[in-house]
């Protein structure tokens, strides 16, 4: 017993000399030491609670913008990892949703162009009905009045004719 103790304090003494000279660099977030590596090593990964609480998190920010498409993501890798958890029908029943969610602002956002372009549309209509009834208006007051010069022109003419009539009695 007493030698299998011995092994194991010789080998994590090895170990610890061997990694000890010199520090391990990890690119993405900068110089770490062993100690720190060592660190990580013995640290959690995050429970499925927190993983799902992040996706939840993800659909309300600071700026009051969810990122549905974030918390989408976050749920699948939940899934993937946690396919057994007791949240796994509520992320799958959330990832429809927010799929369904996107969808209908997609749809949203077309229907309002569309109803961008049919209003601009019956703007512009309207404006051409205008031009249209003060073209015609103007055209019937035109036609009046060129009734009123008619019907006085067939008046002096009648007269006319009478004066003339007249005349003729009066050579006779």
């Amino acid at each position: 017993m007493n030698w299998n103790k011995g092994i194991i304090i010789v080998a994590m003494t090895a170990v610890l000399i061997a990694c000890a000279g010199s520090p391990v660099v990890d690119q993405s977030q900068g110089p770490k030491t062993i100690v720190e590596k060592q660190r990580s090593m013995f640290e959690l990964s995050p429970s499925d609670a927190d993983i799902f609480l992040e996706a939840l998190t993800s659909l309300h920010d600071r700026q009051g913008e969810p990122d549905y498409k974030a918390a989408s993501a976050k749920l699948r890798i939940f899934l993937q990892e946690h396919p057994r958890s007791k949240w796994t029908a509520s992320a799958q029943a959330l990832i429809l949703t927010i799929n369904n969610l996107i969808d209908l602002q997609e749809k949203v956002k077309t229907g309002s162009l569309e109803l961008s372009k049919a209003n601009a549309e019956k703007a512009k209509l309207k404006k051409d009905y205008k031009n249209y009834e003060e073209k015609y208006q103007a055209e019937a007051v035109k036609l009046q009045q060129e009734n009123e010069q008619l019907k006085n022109d067939i008046e002096l003419l009648k007269k006319l004719e009478i004066q003339m009539g007249q005349r003729e009695k009066m050579l006779k």
